[in-house]
This record gives structure tokens, C-alpha cells and sequence, in this order.
């Protein structure tokens, strides 16, 4: 059985990974090969409206030779993550629901807040539309508060007027601008007050015993069911979102001293310690009036790295060896950078980072996805992983199966052998039985020939030595009793031999005599006319007595007045001379009859 049919071993899946800012859709088509991911793939869109960019972006890496379908992780900003802390022992699960309240108990509030960084004033600002002093004035006029650009009267006027259509008014935006932010604002957040987390431990509390560290990330499930739709759309089922920051930490080797990462992104950076592989501090930085640079010295600074600790770089959007270079300079400490031979002009480290968490390469602890009904619960109660087990033991009993059926197959075949040899010994002595019982057969068929042959003879022999001449003497006999017996008054008409001894006819039963056991084996009819009827019954008298002595007696005489001969009146005579002998005697004349 080739169990490759069943399960495709060897083939390795491909992932579609993308990253967006909001405004801009980066994707790549990635392969596991061993411990490493490669690229295939890769693309990228500039695309406020993201069901748009998906598209766009699909047909992009079909245009390059992807084949499309499978499944996909996607990096957003609006994905939140954070460490929070439960008293909830990894070592003791909560249920998964259960687990779920907790999160979301801890995380709405800092979700809330989170996405106020996606008002419009924020993108404008963030997307270079605006100044800082811009938003701020606009900001003041709808607080009524006094500003520069018209002072009191001018804030009643415009103090209930959105900040997007204020900000046009004022000169400070384009339409075009504000319909780009409103359009990338609907894909960054919601109003849905439902949340889907993912989590992982990451330690416990050193000051707060029965205290642990979690790891979360959290998004609105609208915004995550949106995302999903999209990739359905286009033959993608979507597994997880991930955040935009924080996934680079997947590819550093487990450490079991303390180091820190910085991931560089445009306007804000990312800081992590992590000790032991784990993340034990985080923090964000926002500040798209500031150099890279300087949020870089700005999160290590708040994050109180000490001079031993190593420090890496993950950066994509600048040169990352210049930023080093600079930090090293600033800080008189030794910055390494983050690389893999996956990242390239369209795949971040994030994105790298993301596919080997969705690979299950490394990095299970030190970055968490949302998917789509909250974690999966552990190995052992996932439907597929029992579905998967299940199998194995269907396969390992078939397999276990078909040894056995092998071993008894090859039993059974050297038994068959050694019967198949028993056989042909016994068939080439029935061959030999069978041509004897021929020849024995053919030896039998040519002696009950002889001995027909012989029996013929002895029939012929007995015939013409015995019957032709008891026959020849008893019609001379009958002959000469008609000569004694025949008188003057008494004329023979006929006589004739109406039966042979093959065809004969038990004798009537008198009335006054018992049933007579024999049968007839020679019979004559005989007609005569007699002048009277004394001389007729007379006639029928003498027959009686003078066929005694040949074993021959009358029946059915009968005497009956009819003309004779010249119209004379007289009386017709008819009577038959039948030879009687016993039954058990018919079967050998019968014989003797048959062989003459």
C-alpha cells in the first residue's frame, strides 16, 4: 500500500505573508526549507482601499508566477501588542473562554487607546498631510479653545465641525488627502466592542508570586472577520493577523542572557528586552517629526539598556548598517543587525518573523496572532491533532495489518506450494488409476460382448435344438387331435395362431375356481360349424380331451346358430387352445425368446 497517495509527505506548503501600514500592501510568497524560509514571491501595492489592494496585490504575484490559493498572515498596526499580567499558571490551564475574559478584561481598555491613534488628525499627520501646529490648531478651533487663526469667534464657528472637513476648510488638506485617510482609517479601526486575543506566557512575576507574564495581541473582530472576507475572496483562507511590530523577535537564537531589539519602522520604533528567550519589557515609540535616529536612542534609553547588553537593529524601510553605524557612534555600543536572506525590497524582517512563527519554526513564546475564534486549544484536544492521531493509528493497524496478511500470504503460499507438490504426486497416480480403470473398463465391455455373443449362441442353439421342434411336434399335434376329432357333423373353418409366447394374457377367472396364477404362451383360434348344436358341444368335448396330453386347454368356446357352408342352418363353433405354464417361468422363456 502507498501510503504517499494518502498523505502528501515532502511537499512543502507555500504562505502568503503581507504587511500594511494603512496605506500601502506589501506581500510575499513564502516556502519552509528546513529551519529557513525562502522567498518565491513578492510584490507591492500603493493602495489606500485595501480590498482593492488584496486584489491588486494577488494578481501581482500571479503575473509572477505564483499559482494562487492556500493560506495567508497578515501584519497591520491595528493588531495591539502588550504584556499583561494574570494570575494564571501555564502549568494549569484556564479554559479557553474562560482565558479569553481575562485578556480581554486587561487588554479593552489599552485596545481603546490604541486606536486613537488612528483618528484622522493622526494619519493626516502621519502621512505628512499636516504639521503638528496644523492639527493642534484645528484641534483648539473644535475645543473652542483661542487660537491663532481666529481667536473666539472664529472657535464657536467652528467648534461642532469634524476635524477632516475643518482641516480642508481651512486650507491645511486636500480633499483627495482626507478621502485617503478615511478610506485607510476604515481598515485600521472599528467600532466593535468584540475582541479576539492570542496569547503566550512568557514568565512568571518575580515580585507577585502565582503571577505570570502574558504576551498578547488583540484586534476588533469585525476588523479581523473584514480581512478574512477579503482573502476569501481571492482562494485565501487567512489564518492569522499579526502585529506590525514585535514579529522580528523570531529570528534571534534563544539567548539565556538579557539583549535588546529595536524594530525601526517610519515614525516609530519598537523596543524589547528579552531575558532567556523571553520577553520580559516592551515599549513603543511615535514620532513622525523625529529622525530614526532618534526614536532609536529615544526607546533604548527608556528601556535602561545596560553597556553589556547586546543590541539588535530590525530595520526595513531605511539602510539599516547606516542606522547601526549611527547608534554605535551615539551610544559607544556594540548594535547588531537583524538579517535573513529572505529579506528583500517587499519582506520585512516582520514579515519574515511572521512566517517562521506560522511555520512553527521558531519564536512560539515571543510572538502571538490573532486568528479567528481565539487561540487553538492545546495539541492534545484539537480536532485535527486527534483527527491526525486517529489516522496514524488507522495506518499503523493497516500497516500491521498487511505484515500480518504478508506473513500468513507467505505461509499460505509454502503451504500451497507443498500441497500444489502432494497434488500433482496425486494426480499423476489418478491419471494412472484412471487409465487403468479404461483399459479395465474397455476389458469388461469386451467380455459382456463375449458373453452376449455366447448367449446368442446358446439362444440359437436351444432354439433349434428345443423350441423349433417342441413347436414343429405341438402344431402336428394339434393338427392330428382336429383329425381324431372332427366327425361327420362338424366342418373346421379356420385355425390360426393369434399369439406368441411374448405377448401373453393370464387366463379368465372361472367363477367356481380359484384365480389361476399362469399365463398363456402359446394360444390357436379355431372356427368350425357344427349341424347341431349336440354335435357342437360333442366337437368342444373331444377338443378338451384330446389336447390334454399336450399341456393345451380350451377357452372361450362358444357356440352360436349361424348359417354354414351352402346357407345350411347350423351352429358356428369358435374356441381357443391356449398353453398354460406358471409365471415365474415367463421371464426365462422371455429371455430365450430375446437371445433366438
Amino acid at each position: 500500500m502507498k501510503f504517499s497517495k494518502l498523505l502528501p509527505f515532502g511537499k512543502p506548503s507555500q504562505l502568503l505573508v503581507c504587511e500594511t501600514d494603512g496605506f500601502s500592501l506589501r506581500g510575499a510568497v513564502l516556502v519552509r526549507s528546513g529551519t529557513q524560509v525562502v522567498v518565491l514571491h513578492q510584490a507591492k501595492i500603493e493602495q489606500v482601499d485595501m480590498a482593492d489592494a488584496v486584489t491588486d496585490l494577488i494578481a501581482a504575484l500571479k503575473n509572477d508566477g505564483w499559482h494562487g490559493g492556500g493560506s495567508a498572515v497578515l501584519l497591520s498596526p491595528a493588531v495591539l501588542s502588550t504584556l499583561v499580567e494574570l494570575p494564571v499558571n501555564p502549568k494549569k490551564p484556564r479554559p479557553i473562554q474562560q482565558m479569553m475574559e481575562l485578556v480581554r478584561w486587561e487588554v479593552e481598555p489599552l485596545l481603546m487607546q490604541h486606536m486613537t491613534r488612528w483618528s484622522v488628525g493622526h494619519l493626516l499627520v502621519g502621512q505628512g498631510y499636516m504639521t503638528e501646529e496644523q492639527a493642534q490648531t484645528v484641534m483648539d478651533l473644535q475645543q473652542g479653545k483661542p487660537n491663532k487663526a481666529g481667536g473666539l469667534a472664529l472657535s464657536d464657528k467652528f467648534s461642532l465641525r469634524r476635524f477632516g472637513d475643518l482641516a480642508e476648510e481651512l486650507g491645511y488638506i486636500k480633499r483627495s488627502q482626507l478621502n485617503a485617510c478615511l478610506t485607510g482609517q476604515e481598515w485600521l479601526k472599528s467600532d466593535d466592542e468584540t475582541i479576539e486575543c492570542g496569547w503566550a506566557v512568557q514568565g512568571p512575576v518575580e515580585d507577585i508570586p502565582g503571577t505570570f507574564s502574558w504576551l498578547v495581541s488583540c484586534v476588533n473582530k469585525s476588523l479581523l472577520q473584514r480581512w478574512i472576507d477579503v482573502f476569501d475572496r481571492q482562494g485565501l483562507k487567512l489564518k492569522a493577523l499579526y502585529p506590525l511590530t514585535g514579529c522580528s523577535t523570531t529570528l534571534l537564537p534563544k539567548n539565556p542572557s538579557s539583549e535588546l531589539i529595536l524594530e525601526s519602522h517610519r515614525g516609530m520604533t519598537y523596543g524589547m528586552r528579552l531575558h532567556a528567550g523571553r520577553i520580559a519589557e516592551q515599549r513603543q515609540y511615535l514620532n513622525v517629526t523625529k529622525t530614526p535616529l532618534e526614536i532609536c536612542l529615544e526607546n533604548y534609553h527608556a528601556l535602561h539598556g545596560a553597556p553589556n547588553e547586546p543590541v539588535w537593529l530590525a530595520c526595513w524601510h531605511d539602510d539599516a548598517h547606516a542606522l547601526a553605524q549611527e547608534m554605535r557612534q551615539m551610544l559607544e555600543i556594540e548594535v547588531e543587525v537583524i538579517t535573513d536572506p529572505a529579506i528583500g525590497t517587499a519582506c520585512s524582517p516582520g514579515m519574515v518573523g511572521a512566517a517562521r512563527h506560522a511555520f512553527g519554526i521558531a519564536g512560539d513564546e515571543r510572538c502571538v496572532g490573532v486568528r479567528d475564534g481565539g487561540p487553538l486549544p492545546p495539541l492534545p484536544q484539537r480536532i485535527e491533532v486527534r483527527g491526525a492521531a486517529l489516522a496514524m493509528v488507522l495506518l499503523l493497524s493497516i500497516g500491521v495489518s498487511e505484515v500480518s496478511l504478508m506473513i500468513r500470504k507467505n505461509s499460505v503460499e509454502t503451504h500451497k506450494q507443498d500441497v500444489d507438490a502432494r497434488w500433482n504426486v496425486v494426480d499423476e497416480a489418478t491419471k494412472r488409476i484412471n487409465a487403468q480403470i479404461q483399459e479395465i473398463g474397455k476389458r469388461k465391455q469386451a467380455l459382456a460382448q463375449k458373453k452376449a455373443d455366447l448367449a446368442r449362441l446358446e439362444a440359437m442353439l436351444d432354439f433349434y435344438s428345443n423350441a423349433a421342434p417342441q413347436r414343429t411336434a405341438l402344431v402336428q399335434g394339434v393338427l392330428g387331435v382336429l383329425q381324431t376329432a372332427v366327425t361327420d357333423e362338424v366342418i373346421v373353418v379356420a385355425i390360426d395362431e393369434t399369439s406368441k409366447s411374448g405377448n401373453t394374457v393370464p387366463a379368465p377367472i372361472s367363477p367356481s375356481e380359484a384365480q389361476d396364477k399362469r399365463v398363456e404362451v402359446e394360444s390357436f383360434h379355431l372356427d368350425a360349424w357344427a349341424i347341431s348344436e349336440s354335435a357342437a358341444q360333442t366337437f368342444i368335448q373331444k377338443m378338451k380331451e384330446a389336447i390334454a396330453p399336450w399341456q393345451l386347454e380350451v377357452r372361450d368356446a362358444h357356440v352360436t346358430s349361424r348359417p354354414g357352408p351352402l346357407n345350411l342352418d347350423g351352429f358356428a363353433v369358435s374356441m381357443r387352445l391356449v398353453k398354460l405354464v406358471q409365471a415365474d417361468r415367463i421371464s426365462q422363456l422371455q429371455e430365450k425368446a430375446g437371445r433366438s
